[in-house]
């Protein structure tokens, strides 16, 4: 009989090298940083009122046109915003008296002030500083200075009451109007709707009523905050790209426009407000909807660019890692500026270069087998007899 055998020999590992590689290429490299934030109010007023009662007359609906001024609305006034309209008016006739009477009382101190500083120019100013009369002199004229000058300061302050009276009186009133110029829209208010009182006699503070928005012809801003790391990077005029949440798969354009450098501090993080104004009016873009901005920091053009990955910093060596027959070898290089993806190569490496970008290893064994052959074996083998 003829016998068969299988044999297996041990596997042998083989380990094999692999590299991702990438092309040195020219071209233009974008440097960018990311920021969030919100759409900023600016190209809105909110038309608000602290008067009660019962809408008599909308003058304005949605889409119209006003002027600084308009009439938007006409109320009724019940009993509360009757009391509030009279008490505002006569805190507005305060506020005016009260200003006249720091006019007319200037004009005196300005007339001590001149009188002081004649008789101290003409009749003391080349005397000896340490003559007692001299001296008297001398502090009627500081004197009259420092009156006067505080009394500049409160005619400031009841211009300011004024100011304050006059847009308590304009909210009370039974006649809303138009704050800036614009297109009216989100009326909230139709005739017969009942506005409730927004004070109490308690309770100085008014909580006012919204009425509608008026908005003006200008572009949205958006509003992000910036680290303490990125600002110093933006400037005025840097041009951006901005997306929101609310409108995906839109991207829109702007430039900076105002870099708040002071800052402010919050939970002991540090973050400085930058507006972006887009370069165009969109009429989906609402107040206060969330954005994410790319503020682009500098543009390299015409430069070698490599991909971040192929670029290696070892105790203050930068190097580009190449293959040199087929060999990994690195190479040093001066690096440039670098974008999320990309990085400058000053000099180093050529346009066309083959950089590494990764390597990878993996290892295979290898198992051999086969048969042995065994012929003509007397007295059975394995169970099998011959004849």
């Amino acid at each position: 009989m003829v016998g068969l055998g299988i044999w297996k020999l041990r596997g042998t590992k083989t380990a094999a090298v692999e590299y991702q590689t990438a092309v040195a290429s020219r071209g233009t490299l974008i440097v960018s940083l990311t920021a969030s934030g919100q759409v900023a109010a600016t190209n809105s007023r909110t038309v608000t009122t602290t008067a009660s009662g019962v809408v008599k007359k909308v003058y304005v609906k949605e889409g119209d046109k006003v002027t600084t001024g308009t009439p938007i609305m006409l109320i009724d006034l019940d009993l509360d915003g009757k009391q509030q309209l009279e008490s505002a008016y006569a805190q507005l006739q305060s506020a005016q008296n009260s200003l006249m009477t720091a006019q007319t009382k200037i004009y005196t101190l300005e007339s001590s002030l001149v009188n002081a500083k004649n008789i101290f120019d003409n009749q003391w100013s080349m005397q000896s500083p340490d003559d007692p009369t001299y001296k008297q002199r001398h502090n009627d004229l500081l004197t009259a200075q420092a009156n006067f000058d505080a009394q500049q300061a409160a005619i400031q302050q009841a211009q300011t009451s004024l100011n304050s009276a006059r847009l308590s009186y304009q909210l009370s009133s039974a006649t809303v109007y138009a704050p800036i110029s614009g297109t009216v829209s989100a009326i909230s208010l139709t005739t017969g709707m009942v506005l409730n009182p927004t004070s109490s006699s308690s309770s100085s503070t008014n909580v006012s009523n919204k009425i509608a928005i008026v908005k003006t012809n200008a572009t949205p801003a958006i509003s992000v905050a910036l680290t303490e790391i990125d600002v110093p990077k933006v400037k005025v005029g840097d041009q951006a790209t901005v997306t929101l949440d609310a409108l995906p798969g839109k991207t829109y354009t702007g430039k900076v426009t105002a870099v708040d450098t002071s800052g402010a501090i919050s939970s002991g993080v540090v973050s400085y407000t930058t507006t972006i104004r887009l370069d165009s009016d969109v009429p989906e873009i609402l107040s206060n909807m969330s954005a994410t901005a790319n503020i682009i920091t500098d543009v390299r053009d015409n430069v070698i660019l490599v991909p971040v990955a192929a670029v290696q910093t070892s105790n203050g060596e930068t190097t580009v890692r190449e293959l040199v027959g087929g060999a990994l070898t690195n190479v040093p290089v001066e690096a440039g500026r670098s974008s999320a993806t990309q990085t400058e190569i000053v000099s180093g490496v050529k346009e066309g270069d083959t950089v590494v970008t990764g390597v990878s290893s993996s290892t295979s064994t290898t198992t051999t087998t086969g048969t042995s052959v065994f012929g003509n074996t007397r007295g059975g083998f394995g169970g099998f007899g011959g004849r």
